[in-house]
């Protein structure tokens, strides 16, 4: 068995038990929309405008581009190939390979860490627990948020490269 299914085995199954249970799905994943409704209510404020609409452009093209690569990669998911438990109300597509919940996460939570704004790690911090999320709730491999993340820092970089070459003209 290869060391991705062992540590997904170990915290989706070994990890396992009610109290993780309800806190992964009655108090984690309520609070992962702060991600995206923080960002949102930004764009009401001249000063953090910017700001919000980096994140949630980021969080969009990372989602969308996230599935784009699931197609391309075509990786199961792990209950398909493991005896997984799945838990939790994520959405759920063909496709294991990167995790675009996770792209999205980081790509909402990176321009705060860009930008050196003051929620830069209370979303680092949700974003990776979005991470362990979908590990735990066995819609994910470790390999998956990896390069989910992986794939997210690229393209906040990318965006934010091309915002400053638009800026200078």
């Amino acid at each position: 068995m290869s060391l991705n299914s062992q540590i997904f085995l170990l915290i989706n199954q070994g990890m396992a038990n009610p109290t993780l249970d309800f806190i992964v799905l009655k108090i984690l994943i309520p609070l992962f929309l702060l991600l995206g409704i923080i960002p949102f209510l930004m764009l009401f404020f001249k000063k953090y405008r910017n700001l919000g609409a980096f994140s949630l452009i980021s969080g969009a093209l990372c989602y969308g581009i996230g599935h784009l690569l699931k197609i391309l990669f075509s990786f199961p998911r792990p209950y398909d190939v493991l005896s997984a438990r799945t838990i939790g109300p994520w959405h759920i597509s063909e496709f294991s390979f990167p995790s675009s919940t996770t792209m999205l996460a980081f790509g909402l939570a990176l321009p705060f860490l860009l930008e050196k704004s003051k929620f830069r790690y209370p979303f680092l911090i949700l974003a990776f627990l979005v991470g362990f999320t979908v590990i735990y709730t066995g819609f994910h491999f470790p390999q998956d948020v990896i390069a989910g993340i992986f794939f997210a820092i690229l393209m906040v970089f990318l965006l934010k490269k091309i915002y400053e070459v638009i800026r200078r003209k």
